[in-house]
């Protein structure tokens, strides 16, 4: 190989692990499933701040065989209310267990996309039963699929 071969093949060998590198680090931290989450919530209530602390949840449902639910969830709340702030910051591990609970506990059925707003405002009454400084009014869903 020729001085220009090999420095061609290093110039691809570095791309190829910048661009791998950087795909593994976006898959890792979950950047991509937070900026989706930002997204799915309307302009208007996200310019206050917008919650997606909860992350992506995955559970099994209560149908025999179960299936899969996978879900993003993100909620616009006043980003300047410094203790509501800290208590989803605290009570992070709690909500994201008592939503992987909540799902775990419906069949594929009751989570089709024809209940997404019974399934919106019961999950929704069930983290609020978790909070005492602050109130989720709406939820949003940037990915919700149920795999049978």
């Amino acid at each position: 190989m020729s001085k220009t071969e090999r420095a061609l093949a290093v110039v691809i060998a570095v791309v190829l692990v910048v661009i791998v590198a950087g795909t593994t680090w976006a898959v890792l931290t979950g950047s991509r499933a937070r900026k989706l989450a930002r997204e799915a919530v309307p302009v208007e209530l996200a310019s206050g701040g917008v919650y997606d602390g909860i992350g992506r949840v995955r559970a099994s449902t209560a149908d025999t065989p179960p299936a899969i639910v996978v879900l993003d969830v993100a909620f616009p709340y006043d980003a300047s209310d410094r203790q509501f702030r800290e208590e989803l910051r605290r009570k992070h591990g709690e909500l994201r267990a008592a939503a992987t609970a909540f799902l775990s506990s419906k069949t594929a059925d009751e989570l089709s996309p024809a209940n997404e707003a019974t399934v919106k405002a019961a999950l929704r009454d069930t983290l609020n039963a978790l909070l005492s400084l602050g109130r989720i009014e709406e939820l949003y869903f940037p990915e919700f699929h149920v795999v049978d």
